[in-house]
């Protein structure tokens, strides 16, 4: 009978998981930058340097709900694009119609150490 009540936990956890929507893993030398739609401005860019996610310049602060790109850049691939929107310090990525921040994505699903804030 314990087992049948510890079913939908389990299961709702499972369902809760974030999925690795920037592949499998972020090695040491990965670039996440952050540009505007039309690719004219940059807003920051970061640098996986072993769990820790350092700022390569100042990052500048888009408007709440502005789309933005997360451009993505492996060592040795080709950059991939995410659609997102930024929000208060965080950018929230574009999944199956659901928001998924990036700096929860970084913490729990790669294992990171990003700052609170990715922008003042």
């Amino acid at each position: 009978m314990r087992r049948l009540f510890l079913f939908p936990l389990f299961l709702a956890a499972a369902l809760a998981a974030l999925p690795p929507l920037l592949g499998p893993a972020l090695l040491p030398g990965a670039e996440l930058r952050l540009l505007s739609v039309d690719l004219k401005t940059l807003f920051g860019a970061w640098r996986v340097e072993g769990k820790r996610l350092l700022p390569l310049s100042p990052p500048l602060a888009p408007r709440a709900g502005q789309e933005v790109q997360l451009l993505l850049v492996l060592p040795g691939e080709k950059p991939r694009a995410f659609p997102g929107v930024a929000e208060r310090g965080d950018v929230f990525l574009l999944w199956e119609k659901e928001r998924v921040s990036l700096l929860r994505l970084l913490k729990e699903v790669y294992g990171l150490a990003p700052p609170e804030r990715l922008w003042p």
